[in-house]
């Protein structure tokens, strides 16, 4: 198997997960909601400006780009 087929990161083993963005604490962290339905805290500091709704890329928990902004009606 080569590196390229792995499904975890090859140098820390972690997943790349995809998750939708609940809330955004002023600390830069973020509670978040993925794909099972689970609650995980990431930090977002990377991103810009993210807010609930947004779904993001995270490794290793922190967030690396955002894959879709949610507009929130106010």
């Amino acid at each position: 198997m080569s590196d390229i087929d792995r499904d975890v990161c090859i140098t820390c083993s972690d997943q790349g997960l995809i998750l939708r963005v609940l809330h955004v604490a002023e600390d830069g962290r973020a509670r978040c909601l993925d794909e099972a339905g689970g609650e995980v805290e990431i930090q977002v500091d990377l991103i810009d400006a993210p807010g609930p709704g947004d779904v993001v890329l995270a490794h290793a928990g922190v967030a690396l780009v955002r894959i879709r902004r949610e507009v929130v009606p106010d």
